[in-house]
């Protein structure tokens, strides 16, 4: 067997769009994309194709690693092998070179989110992951308990607002602020805010699901004045948020509301120390 790793910007979109879905055969939740959801997921992850890396075997491109790359912090935003080379440790030495070249680039912490029963969570763990908190996603409609006034923020009092939310509740790298300012422009999302601090980042409705990119209050009170806002402005919906720290005024509200867990997660940090290399996209061959 003749293994090479490689970046994966030496690949097209189509290509590596393939290969995600090949990547994502027989997951626990169907993650299928076409070209335009497969960029999209990119753009928001701030994925870095030259970081990023393919496993090719025998020739065949075989399981894929996306990263996406903050200063010296980073996201593994995608990570799989295809069906038919699963169980020949190809997750593992992709996992590991992955990690290899990202110390090579000066990246010194790996953030990534592991679906709780998923057995790649060992996989992870002997990589040098640890992990660190419990996420939830969530779904819920919720019933008008009080009028809330909303508002539309600006960009700076949301900055200012998912900042201060952000000092209680870190949000995931999903739900960070460039994340938030990307869907803003390019994704049709729209901001929604309350007195009290509250606010939510709402997508554009694929019925019979309306989806939160993002959503916090400062503390439980304010969180449950922005469910009565959200029902204000879409009655009847159905919501989901992603990603939901246990504990956090959010998740509390929304649990006390009626929400129902979707999925859980669990997120994943590894520590890196920084190496010198002359080529850190070097191949990796075995």
């Amino acid at each position: 067997m003749n293994v090479d790793i490689v970046p994966a910007v030496h690949f097209g979109t189509d290509e590596l769009t393939a290969l995600w879905n090949r990547a994502y055969e027989d997951y626990f939740v169907p993650i299928a994309f076409d070209r335009a959801m497969f960029e999209r997921h990119v753009r928001r992850a701030e994925a870095e194709l030259a970081l990023s890396r393919v496993i090719v075997v025998d020739g065949d491109a075989s399981g894929l690693s996306l990263v996406g790359r903050r200063g010296s912090r980073a996201y593994l935003a995608g990570f799989g092998i295809a069906s038919a080379q699963r169980r020949r440790g190809l997750a593992r030495q992709l996992i590991e070179a992955q990690l290899r070249d990202l110390s090579a680039a000066g990246i010194t912490q790996v953030q990534l989110e592991v679906i709780e029963q998923n057995p790649a969570r060992q996989l992870y763990r002997q990589a040098g992951f640890v992990e660190t908190r419990t996420l939830d996603v969530l779904e819920g409609s919720f019933e008008l308990r009080a009028d809330t006034a909303s508002t539309t923020p600006d960009t700076d009092a949301l900055a200012a607002a998912h900042a201060a939310c952000a000092a209680i509740s870190r949000p995931t790298w999903r739900r960070e602020w460039p994340t938030v300012q990307g869907a803003l422009a390019h994704d049709g999302a729209v901001a929604l805010g309350t007195a009290t601090g509250g606010y939510a980042i709402l997508l554009p409705p694929a019925l019979p699901l309306h989806a939160l990119l993002d959503a916090a209050a400062p503390d439980e009170v304010s969180a449950h004045a922005l469910l009565d806002a959200l029902a204000q402005a879409r009655p009847g919906a159905r919501w989901r948020l992603v990603d939901e720290p246990q504990g956090s005024p959010a998740h509390r509200a929304l649990i006390a509301r009626g929400a129902t867990l979707v999925i859980r997660q669990i997120e994943m940090t590894a520590t890196l120390q920084p190496t010198s290399s002359s080529d850190s996209s070097r191949p990796a061959r075995s």
